[in-house]
């Protein structure tokens, strides 16, 4: 057993996948506006097994990402259990996201690149604190419809993190690829909750997690070799939420099933396409790892 939590691929997605699961699960009949806090539990959970928790004050920009990532957890789930949303939610995460980037880069901020790479960074930032129509908690068996689906928002972060840990994978940076697998996983256990039928909300949490996704984004773009101006072509998955609306709606729950699954693909895509413009600039090489 051991051996094969030792297992990089196990350890990237069948481990955060199952703590997801379990959390997910376990938050939701703590109360259920708790439920998408389980994403960003599931990957400290696994951040904690694979690289193991780091020290504080955390020396490196990894130990930083962890500990922002639990500050931000914390932040959401006390946001959600007591129901805070609109503008002083939104707030309460800028606040936070940008703290947390200007602590994690700034050792980095030594070139003009870098300062740049900042501003796009913290206009990522801006862009998921401020999004508008993914806070509506969904129905017990019915979820929310239209702007207040849990599915939207979830699937720009499933995308987001698997732009991350493919151009860190192939970029060969390993323990960011884990992480960012890790974080894709645990957003894929939550996408399973909520199909086919969309049970839980989004809230603050879970905009928590799209944000520890910026992050990790920082780190690889900041302390890195990697190609990481092609997670550029990534960002149109933020805009999910506004494609469903062009979607097909389907009656139904095999309709809504199909339709929920049409946005999970289409945000994809973008993620997919920064995977491949970053496979490209490497000249096809294979990462080792």
């Amino acid at each position: 057993m051991s051996e094969l939590l030792q297992d990089p691929f196990v350890q990237s997605s069948v481990l955060p996948l199952l703590a997801g699961l379990i959390l997910v699960g376990a938050l939701h009949l703590l109360r259920r506006s708790l439920a998408a806090a389980g994403i960003a539990a599931g990957f400290l959970v696994v951040f904690a097994m694979v690289i193991g928790l780091p020290a504080l004050p955390p020396p490196s920009s990894m130990g930083k990402l962890f500990w922002a990532s639990a500050v931000g957890l914390l932040l959401g789930a006390a946001a959600d259990a007591a129901g805070v949303r609109g503008r002083v939610a939104s707030a309460v995460l800028a606040v936070w996201l940008a703290a947390s980037l200007l602590w994690i880069a700034l050792p980095a901020l030594d070139s003009a690149v870098a300062v740049v790479t900042l501003v796009i960074l913290l206009g990522t930032a801006a862009c998921v604190a401020f999004a508008r129509g993914s806070e509506t908690h969904g129905s017990e068996g019915g979820g929310s419809e239209g702007g207040g689906s849990p599915t939207a928002p979830a699937a720009s972060l499933l995308a987001l993190a698997l732009a991350v840990g493919g151009t860190a994978l192939i970029g060969s940076s390993a323990s960011i690829a884990q992480m960012a697998l890790a974080l894709a996983a645990s957003a894929g256990a939550f996408l399973l909750w909520n199909w086919p039928v969309e049970r839980h909300g989004w809230g603050l949490s879970g905009r928590v997690a799209t944000g520890i996704a910026v992050l990790l984004a920082a780190v690889l773009a900041l302390f890195t070799q990697t190609q990481a101006a092609v997670l550029l072509l990534a960002l149109p998955a933020l805009l999910a939420g506004h494609v469903r609306r062009f979607l097909p709606q389907g009656d139904g729950l095999i309709g809504r099933a199909a339709s929920a699954a049409a946005v999970t693909v289409v945000a994809v895509l973008p993620a997919l396409v920064a995977i491949g413009a970053a496979y490209a600039l490497t000249g096809g090489e294979a990462s080792p790892y």
